[in-house]
């Protein structure tokens, strides 16, 4: 029988083909989606420095008091660059699964979804500019939040970024979280929105856990060059 015959695709009765949801039902398809953002968090450099961003941003949101409009684009900023250096993860290891040997058009494919990532990362930087430009009242107003802020968010800003990219799996890591898990809280106390309270401290489980389960870098590809034409 040939390999066109034994494509299970082309089964009139659709017998062979597996289903849509995998073993285990819904709860594995999250397993494995949440699998695939701790892996990413663990072994890609600039997700670590998302998951940073993402931090300091969730911090600013707890400190002052942004209208509905303000909170909601900046949670759907940090969101969609999450999701783009996701993406693009998944683009470089499908195109390192697939090409052995170096072409100008697989480094074309990584070049141009690295730079939709950056492109989506600097307007990310800029809207959060453009709301503090637009609205320093808030910052000028509540001095006693950004200073209580200062105070205790960056602690945990450098303390992820030790978890993220120096600590692993040793008695430091967890101390590390514990100790930021508090400093959190204690801003979360003072929170003006309760949802970026929750995301920070999410931000912080999640590091904790993506280090933890993934300890190990994952393999990078070869060094990047291109064949001749």
């Amino acid at each position: 029988m040939s390999e066109r015959e034994d494509d299970p695709l082309r089964d009139p009765t659709l017998e062979s083909i597996p289903p849509s949801v995998p073993p285990g039902g819904v709860i594995a398809s999250f397993r494995a989606a949440f699998a695939g953002v701790a892996r990413t968090i663990a072994t890609q450099r600039n997700m670590k420095i998302h998951m940073l961003a993402g931090l300091m941003v969730t911090i600013v949101g707890m400190a002052l008091p942004l209208d509905i409009a303000t909170r909601a684009a900046l949670l759907f900023a940090v969101a969609i660059v999450f999701f783009a250096e996701i993406l693009n993860t998944a683009l470089e290891a499908f195109v390192d699964l697939f090409i052995r040997d170096f072409h100008r058009l697989a480094l074309l494919a990584k070049d141009a979804a690295a730079a939709g990532v950056l492109v989506l990362a600097v307007v990310t930087v800029l809207i959060f500019a453009d709301i503090l430009w637009t609205r320093w009242d808030l910052v000028t107003s509540n001095i006693e939040a950004v200073e209580r802020s200062v105070l205790f968010g960056v602690p945990v800003v450098v303390l992820e970024a030790l978890g993220l990219f120096v600590v692993r799996r040793s008695p430091l890591a967890l101390a590390r979280c514990i100790i930021s898990l508090a400093l959190v809280g204690r801003l979360a106390l003072e929170s003006h929105d309760p949802i970026f309270a929750i995301i920070a401290i999410g931000l912080v489980l999640l590091a904790a856990y993506a280090r933890h389960a993934f300890p190990k870098r994952a393999g990078r590809g070869a060094p990047r060059a291109s064949v001749t034409p």
